[in-house]
């Protein structure tokens, strides 16, 4: 969630007692083999993609003194610096190592400088050329069971037409694209049925296909109500929350006991799918546990981009299904800006809203999609800074970070608690432009200078949220929610 990686924070003493002092991480590598002397680059062309960019992945592997290859598993720094397309770093245990991803419209050559700053091993660069790749120039394929995107590579130099082909083979015309189109969304499909397009215009016409998944069952506004708690692991080993030291019968237990009406579990931190093979039996014990307990499992996604891989991550979410056949009743998706998140400057705020709007036309108008937003009245914003109005316009529930110690420089009371939630609501709704549910984001963790919340300021969330016309709170996080915290929420009946 809104800075959920703060490298450290100041833990004060609360009305239970003094709280848990974060344990010291070291800020040199950290090693699952021998410490490294050097770095090799390895990279592979990952194909066209339906934006209609070639896509390139560049994976830095570390080597130790006798030339084999060692795992730096934290606290390593590499910049990527690309001479053409746009460069966006992933999490080191998407492809098992610090990596970069490059896209492109444009064919040709392209350089991408790596500095390994920790360790400093210096800069070293790689090159490839998409018109080497033998990559097909029309790529369709389904968002949702409501949309199919279509990527053109290279973007067009010329006017050319869209058609799509019934099956009996005859054409309709879906757009006339002008030059420099590379992506169209076929917003006119059906779920469940294979569509074929054809492009002409060019030097030849081309062809792709691309078939529907099946409908997604509706789910409603009352699934966000009521007390919840965001829920994430890490797929590090190194890390405390570790997908490997998750019991889902306690947290089962503990949901049931504090009675929990939702759990936000996260699935994907832009296109980086979080419930790989390994972490699936674990994940997918708590999600058939919490639902056999009628505690709600719900998805929580984090975008990176407006693209149609990082939406296909969060409509994978609303698709997903436990080996049981459990699904997750709705999606909380978490706008955020910053280098982590969607970009700060007015491209990315722009992505931000644009990027459900494309979650939107691609899940249909039944799927419940709780859009979290950033705290206007917290974060003193508006329309300039953040598209609160735009964002309102395509989810069904706004759910405000409103972490009331986080973003104070002095304590507060459960009296201030009540007041700050009542303006965050009435805030958020003034600057949204429509009357839409709200659920207030709250805080258990120790993040920011004031430490843990006590128990009487998690009541006083509670009794606020409800005061100010909320239909719940969910809180962040489940890892760092203290015992007496949990009883807190225990003794509150919503």
């Amino acid at each position: 969630m809104l800075r959920t990686l703060i490298a450290a924070f100041v833990v004060l003493a609360t009305q239970a007692g003094a709280a848990p002092a974060p344990t010291p991480t070291p800020d040199t590598p950290v090693y699952a083999g021998n410490p490294a002397t050097h770095y090799r680059l390895e990279s592979r062309p990952l194909g066209i993609d339906p934006d209609g960019t070639a896509r390139w992945l560049v994976v830095a592997h570390f080597l130790d003194a006798q030339n084999v290859e060692t795992k730096i598993m934290a606290n390593s720094d590499l910049s990527w610096e690309s001479d053409r397309g746009h460069v966006q770093w992933q999490n080191r245990m998407r492809f098992h190592g610090p990596a970069a991803m490059v896209t492109t419209t444009i064919a040709g050559p392209i350089t991408l400088r790596v500095r390994a700053n920790k360790p400093a091993f210096g800069v070293q660069r790689i090159v490839t050329d998409t018109r080497a790749w033998k990559a097909q120039p029309l790529v369709a394929r389904a968002l949702g069971p409501h949309m199919v995107q279509i990527g053109i590579f290279p973007r067009t130099t010329r006017t050319t037409t869209l058609w799509r082909v019934s099956r009996a083979g005859k054409r309709t015309a879906l757009a006339t694209l002008p030059p420099g189109s590379s992506t169209y969304r076929d917003t006119g499909v059906r779920p469940d049925r294979t569509y074929q397009y054809v492009q002409t215009g060019g030097a030849r016409a081309v062809y792709a296909t691309a078939r529907t998944p099946a409908e997604l069952p509706p789910t409603g506004v009352a699934l966000a109500s009521g007390k919840g708690m965001w829920l994430y692991w890490s797929l590090n080993p190194l890390d405390d929350n570790y997908f490997g030291k998750l019991d889902p019968d306690a947290m089962v237990a503990q949901a049931a006991k504090s009675g929990l009406h939702y759990v936000e579990i996260r699935t994907a931190y832009g296109a980086m799918w979080q419930i790989p093979p390994e972490a699936r039996p674990k994940i997918d014990a708590i999600i058939d546990g919490l639902a056999a307990h009628g505690i709600v499992p719900m998805g929580w996604t984090v975008p990176r981009e407006a693209t149609f891989e990082d939406v296909s991550a969060t409509v994978r979410t609303a698709q997903y299904r436990t080996a049981k056949g459990t699904p997750l009743l709705g999606v909380a998706v978490d706008f955020e800006r910053g280098d982590d998140f969607m970009g700060g400057d007015p491209n990315g705020l722009a992505a931000l809203w644009q990027y459900e709007k494309y979650l939107r036309e691609a899940v249909g108008p039944k799927y419940l999609i709780v859009a979290t937003v950033e705290d206007p009245s917290f974060e003193h914003l508006d329309e300039s800074k953040y598209p609160f109005r735009e964002i309102a316009r395509y989810a069904d529930v706004l759910q405000p970070m409103a972490y009331w110690r986080m973003m104070r420089r002095t304590p507060t009371t459960p009296a201030l608690v009540k007041t700050l939630l009542a303006k965050s609501v009435t805030t958020l709704l003034a600057l949204s432009g429509r009357t839409l549910p709200v659920s207030i984001g709250g805080q258990t963790t120790a993040e920011g200078r004031n430490g843990y919340p006590p128990a009487d300021e998690i009541t006083a969330s509670l009794d606020g949220a409800r005061a100010a016309g909320a239909i719940g709170v969910c809180y962040f996080d489940w890892k760092g929610t203290q015992p007496y915290q949990w009883d807190a929420l225990a003794h509150y009946t919503w």
